[in-house]
Formats: structure tokens, sequence, C-alpha cells
């Protein structure tokens, strides 16, 4: 059912990541997100970072959640329109959707990989010198000794 949506006002601080805020009707919505990030103490890139083919993670396809048992709804819609007078949002983000207004379907999906690469010695703030291993291979690890300051 066609309904009129009627909105005051709609404050949004950050709106982001493959990510909807819609007045109106809809049929569908499709969101999907993927993020492969790499924090690294010594900033290095190998050359052969960043496929998302390499990681099974970004390649399974979520689950649909059913309901548990069979139910029945009734929905009684009183009016021809939708009244919202005042939104305030502080965030949305990676695959969420902010709509006012009917919807029939409407699919998410986000994968989120994060890396944390760190090379000190010892963890902790014991010691403020960082110190770098350096690897016998090439591309694990393999950073060139700093050059000494006189």
């Amino acid at each position: 059912m066609a309904r009129l949506s009627i909105v005051g006002n709609v404050y949004i601080d950050d709106l982001g990541s493959s990510s909807i805020m819609h007045v109106g009707d809809n049929i569908n919505t499709a969101l999907k997100t993927r993020v492969f990030a790499v924090q690294r103490e010594v900033p290095f890139y190998y050359g052969n970072e960043g496929s998302f083919k390499a990681y099974p993670f970004f390649q399974r396809p979520f689950p649909i959640p059913q309901p548990p048992e069979p139910f029945t709804m009734c929905v009684d819609n009183l009016g021809s329109f939708i009244r919202v007078q005042n939104i305030r949002i502080l965030g949305v983000s990676s695959s969420a959707m902010l709509q006012i207004g009917s919807n029939r379907i409407t699919s998410a999906e986000a994968h989120v990989k994060n890396i944390r690469q760190f090379v000190t010695d010892k963890p902790g703030p014991k010691e403020k010198t960082t110190f770098v291993k350096l690897g016998k291979e090439e591309g694990i690890g393999f950073f060139e000794a700093a050059p000494k300051q006189t």
C-alpha cells in the first residue's frame, strides 16, 4: 500500500558506508559493504595485498534468518499517510538504512576484516622504543634496517 510520508525534521550527523536515508515508499533495497583494513606500526606495503578473494570470510554467503515457526500477521493501516515530526540520528553506517515509508524487500550485508600488525619487542607501554625485527623471507615481516642517527 502506497502512503504519503510527511516528515518535519531529520537531523543526521553521519551517513556512510553503503547506507541509505530514504523518505517515501520503496520496493527493493539492497545494501552491501566490504571492508579490508590493515593497520601497521611500520607502514609497509607488500604489493600483493588487498584481495577479497584471499579471505574466504568475504566469499561466504550470509545466512537469511527464517522465522522459527509460521505466523499470522494482521496490519491495519489507519489513514493514508505516515507522519514523523522530528528524528535525531548520530550515525547510520555499514549497510544500514533509515527509512520513513513503506518497503517490500530489504537486503543488507556487511563484511569487515581488520588486521593490526605490531612489531614491538614487548607489548604494552613499558618501553617507548619500537624494535623492528628483520625477517628472512621477502614479503613476511622483512624490513630494511633504519639508518643509525649520529
